[in-house]
């Protein structure tokens, strides 16, 4: 098992922790929440690049800061989908990120993508609307739909911050590409915290679940930055699909959250359409068919 792949699979238990506490925090700004965790993740980090002496700021700071700003539009918008939709929905939604990446590497980095996995993103937004349908009318804007919608800009923003993460390589410090995630995050988060209100002192227990939170974060995309640093961006997708099996079995324990028998087909469906993904170069080597590229 190569280090990516062992990284990706500590980043996705951990991922799946830090998400039980966003979702026990539902009640407090989300704005607030990302700002917090970027205020823990830059001391840690700090901390840790002043101990091994290695220069605060890189040097490839431009492809940093775009990995900053897109981290932080994900961030933001996947606690979004986390406070207001289950925790298996906000999951599933989140995993389809692979097809983004995949396709932005293909746009920006050179690598492949083939034109049969658009049929299999097709196959888990199906899963992901049937998913969906027992939790809200879809045609209607309600508080679950636009959770939806901030699950999926989410997805959209979180491929291009792996992909600058792919582009930096290994020339970086995994932390400090993370603290330069933090250091653009928290302007932003102050700055929608002002405009649009709503800050909550946290109660001590609160602040013990933003503890955890941070705690949890920083180590998941400490780990999740060195698989992509270290592994081609679709050869560590199979793995993250953990995190759906995480997510239902937390949602469950933890918040009653049982999925309606539409909803277990709705996940069925989005996982298969995740590992046919995967599998795409041996679904087509199956078939006898060249592969092409999109």
């Amino acid at each position: 098992m190569s280090k990516g792949v062992k990284s990706i699979l500590i980043a996705t238990l951990i991922f799946a922790g830090m998400n039980v506490f966003v979702k026990l925090l539902s009640h407090l700004p989300v704005f607030e929440l990302t700002l917090f965790r970027s205020i823990f993740t830059s001391i840690i980090c700090y901390i840790l690049i002043k101990r091994m002496n290695i220069p605060l700021f890189g040097s490839r700071r431009p492809i940093l800061f775009w990995r900053g700003f897109f981290g932080s539009v994900s961030l933001i918008l996947f606690f979004k989908s986390v406070q207001t939709l289950p925790l298996a929905t906000a999951t599933l939604v989140h995993y389809i990120t692979p097809f983004f990446t995949t396709l932005f590497g293909f746009w920006f980095l050179g690598e492949r993508f083939y034109k049969i996995q658009w049929l299999f993103l097709i196959i888990c937004f199906t899963g992901i609307f049937l998913t969906q349908s027992s939790n809200a009318n879809l045609f209607e804007l309600s508080i679950s739909n636009i959770g939806l919608l901030s699950g999926l800009g989410g997805c959209l923003a979180a491929a291009a911050a792996y992909n600058c993460i792919r582009k930096i390589g290994v020339s970086e410090d995994p932390n400090v590409i993370l603290i330069h995630f933090s250091i653009v995050t928290i302007p932003i988060s102050i700055a929608l915290l002002v405009f649009f209100g709503g800050f909550q002192w946290p109660t001590l227990l609160e602040w013990f679940y933003i503890l955890c939170m941070g705690i949890l974060t920083q180590a998941a995309q400490y780990f999740m930055t060195l698989a992509y640093q270290n592994e081609k961006v679709g050869t560590i997708a199979i793995f993250t699909n953990m995190g759906i099996i995480y997510a239902i079995i937390n949602g469950m324990l933890f918040f009653k959250e049982i999925p309606t028998p539409i909803a277990w087909v709705g996940i069925s469906v989005v996982f298969i359409g995740l590992l046919m993904n995967v599998f795409s170069e041996r679904i087509l080597a199956f078939f006898k068919t060249k592969p092409q590229n999109f």
